[in-house]
């Protein structure tokens, strides 16, 4: 229980911390080239391969659940001020709980690329390839998380089912996981929260430099202005 708990507490401060690593880069793509179309296209490179296997998650899925699916892009394709939609696959209408298994894909799949990234991060030598698995931590780890669209009417969704559960235990009915089931939930568990924990330090990492060279940018460019005034 506390593994699992721990493992939703992790995702969560991920979440809000990929958000916010997103748009400092971002930021910074800004402040460095004038450009919001350069800004873009840079994030859409960093994010790459995350977006990828986000998008290729709710194709398959959908597939496997006998839902047809449309178009791919992976290529933003929706652009505002606040929000950039890298890649959509259309998925055709169904019930609520196929719908939901399809949105939370790339999660499911995320978690699954992130520990083997990090068992691989251990296991092999010191190398270039050291580099490679930290960026593609990064980018997958970014792109993992399922959108609002993705998620709508979710919470509700996840109501019901808390009160069927309730209800359920109320009448005394249990579920309970014993011996070996119990042992490898909990190694599953447990090397997901440590693969999540290097995510998080390697984010946060990235957030503060992010920060400081943004920081760094601003005070030349105001440098510059005082010097031509």
């Amino acid at each position: 229980m506390i593994l699992l708990l721990l493992l939703f507490a992790e995702l969560f401060f991920l979440f809000f911390l990929s958000q916010r690593l997103t748009q400092s880069v971002f930021d910074l793509c800004i402040l460095l080239f004038r450009s919001r179309s350069v800004a873009i296209t840079i994030i859409t490179i960093i994010n790459f391969p995350g977006t990828v296997i986000h998008e290729l998650s709710h194709l398959f899925t959908a597939e496997i659940l006998g839902v047809r699916t449309g178009k791919l892009t992976l290529v933003p394709d929706f652009i505002q001020k606040d929000q950039i939609k890298a890649g959509s696959v259309m998925i055709a209408a169904t019930d609520p709980f196929r719908r939901y298994l399809i949105g939370l894909a790339p999660m499911v799949t995320g978690l699954v690329a992130i520990s083997a990234l990090s068992y691989s991060l251990f296991t092999i030598p010191y190398s270039l390839f050291t580099y490679g698995i930290l960026y593609l931590l990064f980018a997958v780890s970014n792109a993992m998380f399922s959108s609002t669209e993705d998620l709508k009417g979710f919470i509700p969704f996840i109501i019901t089912l808390g009160i069927m559960a309730a209800g359920a235990y109320v009448a005394g009915f249990r579920v309970g996981i014993t011996g070996p089931a119990l042992s490898v939930s909990v190694q599953i568990f447990d090397a997901l929260t440590k693969s999540l924990g290097i995510v998080l330090a390697l984010n946060s990492a990235g957030l503060l430099i992010a920060k400081l060279l943004i920081s760094l940018t601003e005070k030349l460019t105001r440098r510059k202005l005082v010097r031509r005034g």
